[in-house]
């Protein structure tokens, strides 16, 4: 796990806005729509497809589906571009099922913690196949501010 220094880029793709009980069924969906839809959007490196997340408030996501890409890349119709800003990013790589990405999250979290990082609330995961593959997904979230490891408290002293 590392902060890593990320360019600017986008995701192209099908656009999902919905409460969190919600994306288990409309993320799928989407993922659908977009892999039928794939010729229209750039192929990706290594045909590893992405998926963008920003949580909303009140329990809303933003999700995008699709391609990263490299400077200005007008969406299809129908599809949506979402910016991701560069600066620093915790990394992960995740070598389980796709099923336990959450999980891999979660490692990032509790690292940065660790580290005394505030994260964002912009993640992106990289490494969904067309043919449902389980390969190793590149995660990140963004940082927001590098504060320092945790100090310990002297005893005796408030």
């Amino acid at each position: 796990m590392q902060v890593v220094l990320c360019a600017g880029s986008s995701v192209v793709g099908i656009e999902v806005v919905a409460e969190f009980a919600r994306l288990a069924t409309a993320v799928p969906a989407a993922w659908r729509e977009l892999f039928s839809r794939h010729a229209e959007v750039p192929t990706p490196a290594g045909c590893r497809y992405a998926e963008a997340s920003r949580h909303l408030g009140g329990g809303r996501y933003r999700e995008v589906v699709g391609v990263v890409v490299t400077g200005t890349v007008a969406p299809p119709a129908g599809m949506s571009a979402v910016r991701i800003p560069s600066g620093g990013w915790v990394h992960h790589r995740h070598s389980g099922p796709v099923a336990e990405i959450g999980e891999g999250f979660q490692e990032i979290y509790d690292w940065a913690t660790e580290q005394g990082i505030r994260l964002g609330e912009r993640k992106l995961d990289v490494g969904y196949h067309p043919d449902g593959a389980d390969d190793s997904h590149d995660l990140y979230i963004e940082v927001v501010d590098h504060l320092g490891p945790p100090r310990a408290r002297l005893t005796g002293r408030q």
